[in-house]
């Protein structure tokens, strides 16, 4: 009987995992299938349709044997006669150097491959195989599989995978590593992610090298990609993806049986739990910030966003920041006004998405503005003369000459004068502070008095003008 064919085996094995998988409600976005981890030799034949992401071609060098192959590379000696078999080539007949060998990359030892942490802002934690209870993540921290973190509110960490792969973790999400590893030899990368709630933004496999694969998990649809740009949302019993560019396979399981549709850049789609995917919904266009103001003199900040037709409302982030590292608040609006309060004076930056009846959000529209609040003037501080009273009438020496201090002066100059024009003046004298000592008895008499603040070395500021009597 004629052996079973390595891509029908593949197509087998992925239905069931998917069946199984979505039995349990979970959303997958997956773009490949997978060869199982145990093939038995009489299942494999070599008429199987060459695929290069599911085929290693390895090239046999000199020394090389199926036993150096198996011990450098194969998970398993059974995958030795399976690979013989698949290959056409009997165990007995010598490997020739040159000579291309297809090894399927499940036989293929994997090594664990780690996440770096490029950025954390806010309330980050990590939680998992490897950490005792949840500690604070930071910056340069790596995660492998097995751990996750979890962002609070205005919060947000920003993930490198090792095949260049980004993922940006918004504020109040849940995302955790299921799997990240490297293929030994064909040096291909897979990972796979669950987002249990919250949204993230993923640049996935941007050198788009054939082989990697990346995939996010939530509690209600999967997705897998090998390279393109789009986001996920996830909450309890629904999920959301959304294509920024390439393509997204995006699946589901309704009574039983997996339901896949490909999204194209500019489309979502909606997922309920335990049903199929919503076709495709092209995605808000960006909104118009063209006309709001650059400079903002008010507090608190008023912006109004334009609404679309068909927009039920506007998501907003505000960071100081242009590249949105310094989350400083959220607001999701139905009419599309936003409010700011408490902003310091500075430059910010406002990023805002269109969002539909279904939950999808579109195009980012960026728009930078300039907070400088004026202040009202405040009075001039008041200058006045105190001591003697105007219109006093003095004892003999000394006398005392007090007025309010000035902020801002170095010294004060004290004018005596016999007319109130100052045209005869008797006495100037210089003070270093708000009062002056006058140890001379003056004859009797009307007197008249003033002092100005000294700035810069000269008379800046004169106060009113009092009289007294001897």
């Amino acid at each position: 009987m004629k052996s079973t064919s390595l891509k029908n085996l593949a197509l087998n094995d992925w239905a069931l995992n998917m069946t199984l998988s979505y039995f349990g409600l979970m959303l997958l976005l997956i773009s490949f299938g997978s060869i199982a981890d145990v093939v038995k030799p009489e299942t494999i034949n070599s008429s199987a349709k060459l695929n290069l992401e599911e085929v290693w071609l390895y090239k046999v060098s000199l020394k090389d044997s199926y036993e150096t192959i198996f011990k450098k590379y194969l998970t398993k000696r059974a995958h030795i006669v399976a690979l013989a078999k698949y290959n056409q080539h009997p165990l007995a007949k010598k490997l020739q150097p040159g000579q291309i060998i297809h090894i399927p990359v499940e036989f293929l030892k994997k090594i664990p491959t780690s996440a770096q942490v490029l950025l954390v802002y806010g309330d980050v934690v990590a939680a998992g195989v490897s950490t005792n209870g949840a500690r604070k993540l930071n910056k340069g921290d790596l995660l492998g599989q097995g751990e996750g973190l979890q962002t609070g509110k205005n919060s947000l960490a920003k993930l490198l995978f090792a095949d260049g792969s980004n993922l940006d973790i918004q504020p109040n999400s849940n995302l955790s590593i299921q799997a990240s590893y490297q293929y030994v030899g064909k040096e291909t990368y897979v990972t796979h992610l669950k987002l249990v709630k919250g949204r993230t933004e993923v640049v996935a496999n941007p050198e788009h090298a054939v082989g990697n694969s990346l995939k996010i998990e939530t509690p209600s649809a999967v997705a897998a990609v090998r390279g393109t740009q789009f986001r996920v949302g996830a909450e309890s019993d629904f999920a959301l993806q959304e294509t920024l560019e390439g393509k997204v396979a995006f699946s589901a399981a309704e009574n039983g049986l997996v339901q896949e549709i490909l999204i194209v850049k500019g489309y979502g789609s909606v997922a309920e739990k335990g049903k199929a995917p919503s076709p495709p919904i092209q995605l808000p266009a960006a909104p118009d910030v063209s006309k709001l103001p650059k400079l903002l003199e008010n507090n608190p900040v008023e912006l109004s966003i334009p609404l679309q037709q068909g927009v039920a409302a506007v998501v907003s982030q505000l960071a100081s920041d242009a590249a949105f590292t310094k989350n400083l608040q959220e607001q999701t609006s139905q009419s599309g006004k936003l409010t700011f309060a408490d902003l310091a004076d500075g430059l910010y930056y406002l990023k805002v998405r269109a969002q539909d009846q279904h939950g999808l959000q579109g195009i980012d529209a960026i728009h930078a503005f300039e907070v400088k609040v004026r202040l009202p003037v405040p009075p001039e501080p008041i200058f006045e003369l105190l001591e003697p009273l105007n219109g006093g009438v003095i004892p003999l020496a000394p006398t005392e000459f007090v007025w309010t201090p000035v902020s801002g002066a170095n010294s004060y100059l004290l004018q005596i004068a016999r007319d109130s024009n100052f045209e005869d003046i008797l006495y100037e004298l210089q003070s270093f502070e708000s009062r002056l000592s006058f140890k001379h008895s003056f004859g009797r008499g009307e007197y008249f008095w003033r002092v100005a603040v000294i700035s810069e070395g000269k008379p800046q500021k004169f106060s009113n003008v009092r009289s007294f009597s001897r």
